[in-house]
């Protein structure tokens, strides 16, 4: 049986996904949550991309190289960039050519980062993080979206909304400006196992963004498109988020 690896993005605690993730798992799949330091850090001034790969890299490691499992990775926002950074040499084709058990049988992003080997989440944006983060909130090496309501979810019912910064955690700076470690989307053993689902009402990473990224990587892409802001899939789109991920993993041979 396939497991499923999600990545959140910034800011955004388990709470936030949870009707998301209860519902791919009655879909048959095992659903791993994995988690990073920079999200609501102990220690801001070393949660760094590279420490989130790093820890990424350990939990794929011990399911892939330990457990054997097949992995269909999944990443939002943020997470696009230490997830891709910590799936590196782990695609089931590879490992399968070199009679190795296990592997990443592909990669979801949504409304992800798709970042450039030495380039950092701000540097993508011309050295400017967008004015909505706000910096040194609450504290110095800290930041927070300012209206996350307004940025995140605008058109969600207001039920669906109201607790919604309840479900946010400061983020670590430095993640935003340290760079990407090496991508898995660059590899040549993931041709043709990399989707995305673009976010087409989405303001915090605008569709032009996202279509852009994609074009940058010089890739092929399998591309979803879900008429809606950057939380919504996991808010109120759960089923039609489910739908994609099942239609990508079948692009990708996964049952």
């Amino acid at each position: 049986m396939t497991t499923i690896v999600f990545i959140p993005g910034a800011w955004i605690t388990p709470a936030l996904y949870q009707p998301f993730l209860e519902a791919l798992a009655k879909t048959g799949y095992n659903v791993h949550y994995a988690d990073y330091p920079s999200l609501d850090p102990m220690n801001p001034s070393t949660a760094d991309c590279k420490t989130d790969t790093e820890v990424l890299t350990k939990i794929l490691h011990t399911l892939v190289e330990e457990e054997g499992q097949d992995v269909l990775l999944m990443m939002h926002s943020y997470a696009g960039m230490p997830g891709a950074g910590a799936a590196c040499g782990l695609a089931k084709s590879e490992r399968t050519q070199q009679n190795k058990p296990g592997g990443i049988v592909g990669l979801i992003f949504i409304a992800a980062f798709l970042v450039p080997e030495g380039l950092s989440c701000a540097g993508l944006q011309g050295g400017n993080l967008p004015p909505w983060i706000l910096l040194d909130k609450p504290s110095p090496q800290l930041n927070y979206p300012d209206d996350p309501v307004g940025n995140f979810a605008p058109e969600v019912e207001s039920s669906l909304v109201q607790d919604l910064e309840s479900k946010l955690k400061p983020h670590s700076t430095l993640a935003f400006t340290s760079p990407q470690p090496a991508p898995a989307w660059a590899e040549a053993a993931f041709q043709g196992r990399l989707a995305f689902i673009v976010t087409s009402r989405d303001l915090a990473v605008p569709k032009e963004a996202q279509y852009g990224m994609m074009a940058a990587t010089q890739q092929q892409w399998i591309v979803k498109e879900m008429e809606c802001s950057h939380c919504a899939p996991f808010l109120d789109r759960v089923e039609e988020t489910v739908q994609l991920v099942g239609e990508c993993a079948k692009a990708f041979n996964v049952v």
